[in-house]
Formats: structure tokens, sequence, C-alpha cells
């Protein structure tokens, strides 16, 4: 009798580097939980491989590369054994892993914007083989400079189907928000993953940077997917992390905006940020390089959040973790006294920042908590 063993791993060949940078490989496996890794896409037998490895002492993104890499090797032997659906699933996986990857590239640009770019050619393999034609990708042109954005429509999709924008922070963008699309395609919304400026290749590879005209942006946003077909006065803006607070600033800016909802956004977000300087920092490369501690409190402050919170017309979730270190309880109690009766506050008393931990329960409530204020 004869044995063989078929797998693909590449580690067994070619492991990692070892780490040349500890302090920053050390801060990714505190910054990328299990839980955030698995919210982002990742398959968990990757993100516990990935902090096995790294925890060994080999550096963070050359681990997640090689796992891109055998995930990408594992959907070409799926669609040889036309197994479109795994094949798609492995593409889903591989980009998750260049995801976890570029986010330690905060100081190298360019291979930043490599990784960043393969993992949105990944994703949108992996769409393509798991429901051609459900998403459309198109930019929204904005000071010149592309933003992209994923509109996923309902199979009911008709023409006052509402559209629910969905958006990241500092160093969560776009793509890594896939896990949430489901919940509200079932409840009969559309969704759109959007880059906002400063986030993805809108600034990687085109310089796009967050500014004074962000309100500008969320303006051409809307109209570019009216011209896609989304009901032009029934829209939801949820944003994640730092986003949250600029969705916030979305919904004041354009009364389109019905329901908004921050998922782990401060209304005094400088708080946090003094607290963990390397958060500040990524905010900061939001809006362009050598941005100072002082020019990033001068946004923060010309956004005015506490009157966006007040005059909003749309109402307002907010959702937040008892032990998210970047944003008290005592802020998210104050955001929802600002907005009044139209403000709903969801508390998970051993939630962290942006409710990782409780990741599929948070798009539960997401889904009908939007579906309730714009299907209505």
């Amino acid at each position: 009798m004869t044995t063989s063993t078929l797998h693909v791993d590449s580690f067994a060949e070619r492991p990692p580097r070892r780490s040349e940078d500890e302090a920053l490989d050390q801060a990714m496996l505190r910054a990328y939980s299990v839980e955030r890794s698995v919210d982002y896409g990742a398959a968990l037998e990757d993100v516990l491989k990935l902090r096995r490895w790294v925890e060994a002492g080999h550096e963070w993104v050359g681990t997640a590369l090689l796992l891109a890499d055998d995930n990408e090797n594992r959907a070409l032997s799926a669609e040889r054994n036309h197994e479109p659906l795994n094949a798609a699933r492995y593409q889903a996986y591989a980009a998750a892993c260049c995801r976890l990857a570029q986010a330690a590239l905060e100081t190298e640009v360019q291979h930043r914007a490599v990784v960043y770019e393969r993992q949105a050619t990944h994703f949108k393999r992996a769409l393509s083989g798991a429901d051609p034609g459900r998403a459309v990708s198109f930019n929204i042109l904005h000071a010149g400079k592309p933003h992209a954005a994923w509109l996923f429509r309902p199979a009911s999709l008709s023409p006052h189907t509402p559209t629910v924008l969905v958006w990241g922070g500092a160093d969560g963008w776009c793509e890594a928000f896939y896990s949430s699309v489901q919940g509200y395609l079932e409840k009969g919304l559309a969704v759109c993953l959007l880059e906002l400026p400063g986030q993805g290749l809108s600034r990687l590879r085109h310089g796009s940077v967050l500014g004074a005209d962000f309100n500008a942006f969320i303006r051409v946003a809307l109209d570019t997917l009216v011209a896609h077909g989304a009901a032009p006065d029934r829209f939801g803006v949820v944003g994640h992390s730092a986003g949250g607070f600029l969705a916030l600033v979305a919904a004041a800016a354009d009364r389109r905006i019905r329901a908004c909802c921050t998922n782990g956004g401060a209304l005094h977000p400088l708080d946090g940020f003094k607290k963990y300087p390397r958060v500040l920092e990524r905010f900061g490369r939001l809006m362009g390089s050598g941005v100072s501690d002082g020019e990033v409190a001068s946004l923060l402050e010309s956004l005015d959040l506490e009157s966006a919170a007040r005059h909003m017309q749309a109402a307002l979730l907010c959702l937040h973790g008892g032990i998210d270190p970047l944003v008290e309880s005592a802020d998210a109690q104050a955001l929802v006294a600002l907005r009044g009766p139209e403000a709903t506050l969801v508390v998970w008393a051993e939630g962290v920042h942006c409710l990782y931990n409780h990741a599929m329960e948070r798009n539960g409530v997401l889904a009908r908590w939007f579906a309730s204020h714009l299907l209505t």
C-alpha cells in the first residue's frame, strides 16, 4: 500500500524570516487580536498560525504574506478541480492575510501600496467567483482622485432600495468590513463598502488625504450612488473606529442620510488618541505625511463633532464596548445625550474597541436597526 500527503504549506520549505523589529511585531500582535483578525476576514487557522510564528520570533509581514501565498495556491488548486466556491473562499482568505500584512507597513509606503493592491485583487477575484453580478465596483472621484467603492445589491432591488455606506477609520478600510454585508442584504438593503480620503489605495497610490473638504466628498459619494441606482434620499452610514465620528460629520452635512451609526467612534477622539500615540500617528497619516499632532487637533476641532451630533437630522445608533480603551463609556453617553430621543445606545459590557469580540451579534444589530429606520 502506498500513502501520500497532499498539502499546501510554504512554511515547510521556506519559513518566514526572523523578526528584525520585535517591537513592531509585538505591537501588531496586540493591535490585531484573534477576534479582530477574524472579523477582518481571515481564516481562524491562518490567524492562529500567524500568531504562533510571530510569537516564536518571526516577522509579522513575511508570515502573513506566506499565508496569503498558501491561500492563493489553494484557490488555484480549487479552480483546477472545478470548485469555484472553494476557490473564492481561498481568494478571500488571501486578501485578508494581505490586509493583516499591510497594516504593519505604515512607514514603508511603496511596499504597503503593493501589498494593499494585492489584497484588493484577491478580494475582487473572491467576489467574481462567489457571487458574480451581485457586487459592482467603481470609483468615487473627488479632487481628481479615485476612491474605491463596492456596491452590493439585494435580490429584491428596486428604485427605492435604501443604501447603507460602510467605512473604517485609521487602518481598517473598505474591504475589511465585508463580513457585515450579508446581514444588510438579507434585510433588503443595499450596502456600499467605501474608501474615504486618506484610506486605502486612494492615499497609497493616488495621494488623497482627509481634510476640510470631507463634506464635499460625501456629497459626491451619494450623488455617485444615486447614479448607480440607489434611492436618492434614503441613505444610512456606518463608521467603524475613527470612521465613527466621520459618520457623524457626514450625517450632519447631508440630509439624504437618514440613519447614522458610530461603532467605536468617539465624541472627543483626541482624548483616546493622546493615550495611544500609535493610533494618533495612524490617524494623522490619513491627512498626509509629516502631519503634526497639532494639525490633527485642528482638523478635529474644525469638524465640531458636538455640533454635528446636536444638529444632524438622522437617527443615531451608538455601539459601545464596555472595555474599549479608546472610547470612555461617558463619551458614548454624552454623544447620545446630544442627539436626544432619536439616539440609541447599545453597550456590550465586555466589548472591546469596535466590538471585534461580538462581531456576529454586532452585525445583526446593525442590519436590524438600519432596516427599521430605512425601510419604513
